[in-house]
């Protein structure tokens, strides 16, 4: 019910730029998380899909547009940038009062890691995952597996198993994430001598 006086309190505010950048900060959408010191810049230019989480820290410039798709989650500190300086000026150095605009496409079902940066015009299809520290500079297709600076495909994601758990809506969301399940693997990773 709290939600609902949420919304309609919000919703009586005349610009839709604050209203937008409200329904952001207090959850207000269906079902999507922010974590805390979300900067948003440009507002009325991201849409969002149901059930994202977007991660502490993170910054979402969004001043050439951005799209994040239902049950992506992005993880803390991560950096999306949807413009770039104008460097090939003649005026001016190193660069002028010129930005190009090229907007971001996040897919559904993406895993963003932990401070990864996107770059301006990239799109990352759905069901893709960025490695924690990457730089995503070029875009990546469908259930791949991208981790680097800059970002390369290490692998794919079972295509097949993709679809069926897509299909029969089997998406983690918050209502069924209540209680964290963990799994002992003890693992090491190997140390790799030059």
């Amino acid at each position: 019910m709290k939600l609902r006086i949420k919304d309609f309190l919000i919703g009586l505010i005349p610009l839709k730029r604050l209203r937008h950048k409200l329904k952001l900060q207090y959850g207000t959408y269906p079902y999507n998380v922010l974590g805390k010191n979300v900067y948003i810049g440009t507002s009325e230019n991201l849409k969002l899909g149901k059930y994202i989480f977007i991660g502490d820290n993170a910054r979402l410039c969004c001043e050439g547009g951005l799209e994040i798709g239902s049950h992506t989650k992005i993880g803390l500190d991560v950096l999306i940038l949807t413009s770039n300086h104008n460097y090939k000026s003649k005026e001016m150095l190193p660069y002028d009062e010129y930005d190009y605009k090229q907007k971001v496409i996040i897919g559904k079902n993406c895993w963003i890691g932990a401070r990864v940066t996107i770059c301006p015009g990239v799109k990352i299809e759905e069901g893709a995952i960025i490695g924690a520290g990457s730089v995503v500079t070029k875009s990546i297709p469908r259930c791949a597996i991208a981790a680097g600076n800059p970002a390369r495909i290490i692998g794919y994601r079972d295509i097949k198993v993709y679809d069926e758990l897509d299909r029969a809506g089997k998406c983690i969301n918050f209502e069924n994430m209540k209680d964290k399940k963990w799994i002992e693997t003890g693992e090491y990773k190997e140390y790799l001598s030059c």
